[in-house]
């Protein structure tokens, strides 16, 4: 009987501690901080989707919230000065990627390009990886090519962000004079079917390696996915003043080579 009692009064103490530990789990976290609360614009609630008060009696102790106020600061109001202040009272409550990539896009636009490395760093430190395309941008903004590409390439490496792709081919072609580095990250972006990769790629075929065929065929590709056909010819017969022999054989090319995850397959008319 004496062990029969001292059992039920186990179970009993384990289910108190199950209840106790339930009820610990759903307790609201709140953050706190030693910022001031920063100035609150009733703008704010109707691009916010969310009731205005609500959201700012959140944010005392939300970070989340705090960095959803001043998102709306920089994307509808176009006010970064302000959504810094709400970004930096987020941060000072609780550290996050998403907030101090928000942060660095913030300071990207008001051009202070060394404050904006600096929380992009901070951003991607919290495994934020929309952050590695940004620093990339912002380090060829202050013509670090060197960083700018490493940058790139981790991006492209880790989002397969096309544009990433794109711009080392950019860097290559405009600032370094690469001309084959920047072939080969051009034709990286074009098999992510990045428009703008057919396009650059098009001009450093006949800008840089003096090949008009592909100059031809990666212009011709992109009719009616990017550019009207009236302005591609207009480009390759009288700015390019390519002959028309060329130009067909690169649109027979584009249409016919596995190279093009694209293709123009309507009539060039080139005799018109």
């Amino acid at each position: 009987m004496k062990i029969k009692k001292v059992l039920k009064l186990l179970l009993a103490i384990n289910i108190i501690f199950i209840f106790v530990g339930c009820n610990n789990s759903d307790k609201e976290v709140k953050h706190q901080t030693s910022l001031s609360i920063p100035e609150w614009n009733s703008k704010i609630a109707k691009f916010s989707n969310s009731n205005g008060g609500i959201l700012y009696q959140s944010a005392k102790t939300d970070p989340s919230a705090a960095t959803k106020i001043g998102y709306s600061y920089s994307e509808e109001l176009k006010d970064y000065d302000k959504a810094i202040k709400w970004y930096k009272y987020s941060n000072s409550m609780k550290s996050t990627g998403v907030n101090s990539n928000y942060m660095c896009y913030a300071y990207q636009m008001k051009k202070d390009y060394d404050e904006a490395i600096k929380w992009c760093k901070n951003a991607i430190d919290l495994s934020n990886n929309d952050a590695l395309y940004r620093i990339g941008y912002l380090y060829s903004k202050i013509k670090n090519y060197e960083e700018a590409i490493k940058y790139y390439e981790i991006s492209y490496e880790k989002t397969k962000d096309k544009m990433s792709a794109n711009n080392i081919g950019f860097i290559y072609q405009e600032k370094i004079k690469d001309y084959e580095s920047a072939k080969k990250w051009y034709l990286i972006g074009v098999k992510e079917n990045n428009m703008s990769s057919f396009h650059n790629l098009s001009m450093l075929y006949h800008h840089n390696l003096n090949d008009d065929l592909r100059a031809s065929a990666y212009s011709i590709a992109l009719i009616n996915n990017k550019f009207t056909k009236s302005s591609v010819l207009n480009t390759l017969q009288k700015t390019w003043k390519i002959p028309n022999n060329i130009i067909q054989k690169g649109y027979e090319l584009q249409l016919n080579s596995d190279e093009f995850p694209i293709k123009y397959k309507g009539k060039l008319d080139l005799d018109e």
